[in-house]
């Protein structure tokens, strides 16, 4: 399961502050599938690098029972030149998954 309380996460950029999540409150329960839609810059990377521990929140907290596998717990996984569908092709291929 994971579990974010309050969490809101905040950059500075070009003197300005720019948030892309804002006080999220929801729980993900273990075994379910749950996916991330949005523009570019929404912040669907930021809260897989949350999850990861690789970046941390502004405010609020993660919390979670099981351990994050690749390629969530690997900052650098997704390829920025990629698209979604091909990235996510080549780790179900790193898997062995049919894709």
């Amino acid at each position: 399961m994971i579990v974010f309380r309050n969490l809101t996460k905040s950059y500075h950029v070009r003197g300005r502050r720019k948030t892309v999540a804002s006080n999220i409150n929801v729980i993900f329960p273990t075994g379910i599938s749950v996916g991330l839609l949005g523009r570019n810059g929404a912040g669907k990377s930021t809260l897989l690098k949350i999850i990861a521990g690789a970046t941390d929140p502004t405010s609020g907290e993660v919390i979670s029972d099981g351990s994050v596998s690749f390629p969530v717990g690997f900052a650098g996984s997704f390829h920025p030149d990629m698209t979604g569908a091909q990235n996510t092709r080549f780790v179900a291929r790193i898997y062995g998954a049919d894709t």
